[in-house]
């Protein structure tokens, strides 16, 4: 009889009960006159696994016990309150005082029916124990909920991120969303920019439930929807082959410690990207870190990680940007082709250095150094060898006794090619904290450093030195561009996904295209075929059998050493098969030289993309 009064009651508030079961996270209903009081219930549905290219795992959803107290379920009667805890503790070793503060903060002050985890439990035999053991406590709940396992730990970790409570921060964000308070959510990488997907749709439910919180009847139910799986774009095994190969370059590139400077970080960076469509092939950055970490209650394993001085929870591939050295040279080259400044035949000689006069003083000379005496270079060459003298000349010009001997870019269309190119600016990356690194001109020297830009800055500039910082991921791309013809892509690391109703792709995109109004880029790529070969300086980045176009890099950075030299970055970039690309390939090692620590990197990621037998 009870519960025929409770439906009638039920039914005539079911179509504003429904609408808040739609909108809103699960809140209790007015108690009945009868006892018996309507209640919405929330389960989440099954997050969406996500995959490599390939359709490898890189994710799994693993069941993971947990004992819940339910603070609104607990006896009213203080001393029958106080005899259910002491039981409670007795079983699950939870002092009662932890109970108490489940039970009368956080969660519990702004929704007392939501149950509030108190306990891990490690294995099913103590979760069936516990389940039996507080059988008689309606407030108290063994739960099976299911646990984000990472399967390949640091190998994809910045790119798939993790999975954690809600900051208190975004709580009513996820409300008004539809979230409930204890939610699990994307809190990183691919994780949390597809979170919506992932997530699915929870099942939720309006059930009556006695004083004691047992549920009576369910009312009405909108069923779970799982989520999404999502595809990326990530080759898993290149990115495994990429990985191991700039552990070596790290360890072979770092320089002995020397008392008076900062220990040498040990970092190094990568990618690679279909030239044809943006998408990224690999992309690592070391240090990594085991993103089950953070997701885990181990307090002292994430100390040492947030505390590490190596800061491997920074992704090098976008968030950080570097001076990229002579790798930039391409980009300037095809800059003074355009522009008239110089021809594929355009020769310079190079004694080992140039001097400068004080533009203000020319009583004062100053020393531009090559990091070789090239000799007569014409622009194939300068390339390949990557003369300094030659690119001072195409990006600054040379003058004497206030003549002008060769007419240079200047500081204003070095900016502007570099911008039209994508470096001074975010990617596009379908991930969050990307940096856009910087190029530099006069307004921003003054207005930053307060200073005057001179030609010496103009000349730095050229060799991607001084004030100029780029990231990895934005050399791929400019490589990319000079191998596919002038397009500059947007990259993305996720190709799909699969919805109910069916593949859901994302689409190839375009920031920019360059012009190429006297086939610049086409020398540009000869000239860093010639590079690639013998005699060149990005030979080591070349497979056996296979022609490719590259460009080192060695950039200098930090603190002068007492003879003057300083520590160096290396870099390589490059694409393949030259004759019709597929690949371009940026390479970053912190501390090194461009052919030697990064072009081995380059070499062994062509090497495993077209499947050629690993050469010594």
């Amino acid at each position: 009889m009870a519960l025929g009064i409770v439906a009638i009651t039920i039914f005539a508030i079911l179509g504003a009960q429904l609408i808040r079961l739609q909108l809103l996270s699960p809140v209790s209903a007015p108690e009945l006159i009868t006892g018996e009081q309507p209640r919405f219930t929330q389960s989440e549905a099954a997050r969406g696994l996500i995959y490599d290219r390939n359709g490898t795992p890189l994710v799994a959803n693993v069941p993971a016990f947990v004992l819940r107290i339910v603070p609104a379920d607990l006896p009213a009667d203080d001393t029958a309150r106080r005899a259910a805890l002491v039981r409670i503790e007795r079983e699950s070793g939870v002092s009662v005082a932890t109970l108490e503060t489940a039970t009368k903060h956080g969660l519990a002050l702004v929704d007392s029916t939501a149950p509030v985890e108190i306990l891990s439990i490690p294995t099913v035999t103590e979760a069936i124990r516990l389940r039996t053991s507080l059988a008689n406590i309606t407030a108290i709940e063994v739960a099976t909920l299911p646990k984000r396992i990472y399967l390949d730990g640091e190998l994809v970790a910045h790119l798939i991120g993790h999975v954690g409570s809600i900051n208190e921060a975004d709580i009513d964000e996820y409300l008004k969303a539809g979230y409930r308070f204890d939610a699990i959510v994307g809190q990183s990488g691919i994780e949390a920019i597809h979170e919506t997907a992932l997530r699915g749709s929870p099942e939720r439910k309006l059930v009556v439930s006695d004083p004691t919180g047992r549920e009576l009847a369910n009312l009405t139910k909108l069923s779970a929807q799982h989520g999404d799986n999502l595809i990326l774009s990530i080759d898993l095994e290149l990115q495994r082959v990429t990985a191991e190969s700039l552990a070596i370059a790290i360890k072979t590139g770092l320089p002995p410690e020397i008392p008076e400077r900062m220990p040498p970080r040990q970092a190094a960076a990568a990618v690679a990207i279909d030239v044809r469509t943006g998408e990224i092939l690999a992309q690592v950055s070391l240090p990594s870190f085991d993103p089950n970490i953070l997701g885990s209650t181990e307090e002292a394993a994430l100390t040492e990680l947030l505390t590490d001085p190596r800061r491997p929870l920074v992704d090098r591939t976008y968030m950080e940007a570097h001076a990229p050295g002579s790798t930039f040279k391409a980009l300037v080259a095809y800059a003074a082709l355009e522009e008239g400044i110089a021809t594929p035949g355009t020769t310079i000689t190079s004694e080992g250095a140039i001097s400068v006069q004080d533009e203000y003083d020319p009583s004062v000379t100053y020393v531009f150094k090559d990091w070789a005496a090239h000799g007569p270079t014409d622009l194939y060459q300068a390339i390949a060898r990557s003369s300094d003298v030659y690119f001072y000349y195409l990006s600054g010009g040379y003058h004497s006794e206030g003549e002008t001997l060769f007419e240079g870019l200047g500081e204003t269309l070095l900016a502007h090619y570099a911008r039209e190119s994508g470096l001074g600016q975010p990617t596009g990356l379908d991930l969050a904290g990307e940096t856009g690194g910087l190029v530099p001109d006069p307004t921003w020297k003054s207005d930053v450093i307060g200073e005057h830009w001179f030609l010496g800055d103009t000349y730095t500039f050229g060799i991607g030195q001084g004030y100029l910082s780029t990231s990895p991921l934005q050399m791929a791309i400019l490589t990319a561009a000079i191998a596919n013809g002038g397009e500059v892509l947007i990259p993305r690391i996720a190709l799909g996904t699969h919805t109910a109703h069916g593949f859901i792709g994302t689409s190839r995109a375009i920031r920019n295209r360059l012009s190429d109004k006297k086939h610049s880029l086409a020398v540009v790529r000869e000239g860093m075929r010639v590079a690639a070969e013998a005699g060149g300086t990005a030979w080591r980045g070349k497979p056996d059998g296979l022609t490719i176009g590259g460009k080192t890099g060695t950039a200098e950075f930090g603190l002068p050493y007492a003879d003057g030299e300083f520590d160096t970055h290396a870099w390589y970039i490059g694409f393949a098969p030259f004759e019709n690309p597929e690949i371009a390939v940026a390479v970053y090692v912190e501390h090194g030289i461009g052919s030697y620590e990064a072009a081995p990197v380059a070499k062994a990621m062509f090497e495993h993309y077209f499947d050629i037998p690993t050469s010594e």
